[in-house]
């Protein structure tokens, strides 16, 4: 028997871009680690030392990064694995549901979390909502 279409799927949608999420992640995190280091240099008696410590705000990067793969990959991963399991064996048509509506949710969650995150975005709509219901 033949896998390859039914792993094929899980390779195109859930490792590749994984592998470009980790990568395309762990190019914004040296950026802004450098900008941190650039910014946090101090001056000691004449010399130029950066600090080796990872600030607050590395970390809270590195965290948001890893909540959002995790994200990722635990809502789109099982769609696909069961796939595989549909081509070998029958799955109850509930299963598949609530497979199918855990990575719709993931999706959801990616979007509001990114929502969520964006300072400015979020600001803009609690001005706009404010201003469509009079609020103050």
């Amino acid at each position: 028997m033949l896998l390859w279409p039914v792993i094929y799927p899980l390779i195109s949608i859930v490792i590749v871009p994984s592998i470009m999420f980790f990568v395309i992640n762990m190019l914004i995190y040296n950026h802004v680690r450098l900008s941190s280091r650039r910014v946090q240099l101090q001056t000691i008696s004449g010399s130029v030392q950066q600090r080796k410590i990872i600030n607050h705000r590395d970390v809270a990067l590195l965290r948001h990064m890893i909540l959002m793969f995790c994200i990722f990959v635990g809502g789109w991963a099982p769609i696909y694995i069961l796939s595989i399991f549909f081509y070998y064996m029958p799955v109850n048509a509930i299963v598949d549901l609530c497979v199918t509506i855990w990575c719709e949710l993931a999706l959801l969650f990616d979007i509001i979390d990114l929502f969520l995150y964006n300072h400015e975005l979020r600001m803009y709509l609690k001005i706009f909502i404010c201003n469509i219901f009079n609020c103050k």
